[in-house]
């Protein structure tokens, strides 16, 4: 199915259209997630900043099942722009996300590791306990990661 018409809709000068655009976005990527989830992902990387912008908020909407696409799509990543949309919906999906954000410590990516560190700072609370015990990690770059994410929150003594 090729959403481009759909994607064009998301520019459209009516909000309601665009918001329209979104849920069907959505709708779409949860009755198809194997084929639609990567063309909005394809999308985002492709689109300006406004675009983007709905694009997530389609991800977001679409629920915890485009987690795996978005961390395989993160992996492969070098973009810091695009890395912020990818860690502003995993964020979204808040404590649910944390151990996934935590194990991208461990990615040879470093704007996978930086991405996810900041969707970590973005959750929260729900994400220190998790991130506390990364700390103690004997994987490196998994252990300073969470030290340093730790730190954004003002814990050093773990």
């Amino acid at each position: 199915m090729d959403l481009t018409e759909i994607t064009n809709q998301l520019s459209a000068e009516n909000l309601d259209e665009r918001h329209a655009a979104v849920e069907k976005l959505a709708l779409l990527a949860k009755n198809d997630p194997e084929t639609i989830i990567p063309q909005i992902i394809a999308a985002l990387k492709e689109s300006g900043i406004n675009i983007r912008w709905y694009l997530g908020r389609a991800l977001i909407k679409t629920g915890p099942s485009v987690i795996p696409y978005l961390i395989s799509a993160s992996e492969e990543e070098t973009d810091l722009d695009i890395q912020k949309y990818y860690g502003a919906v995993l964020a979204a999906f808040g404590e649910e996300a944390v151990p996934i954000l935590v194990g991208l410590f461990s990615s040879e990516n470093p704007t996978t590791r930086g991405m996810s560190a900041a969707s970590l700072e973005r959750i929260g609370a729900p994400g220190v306990p998790a991130l506390i015990e990364a700390a103690h990690s004997e994987n490196t770059n998994v252990r300073l990661c969470a030290q340093l994410t730790l730190a954004k929150f003002q814990i050093f003594d773990y």
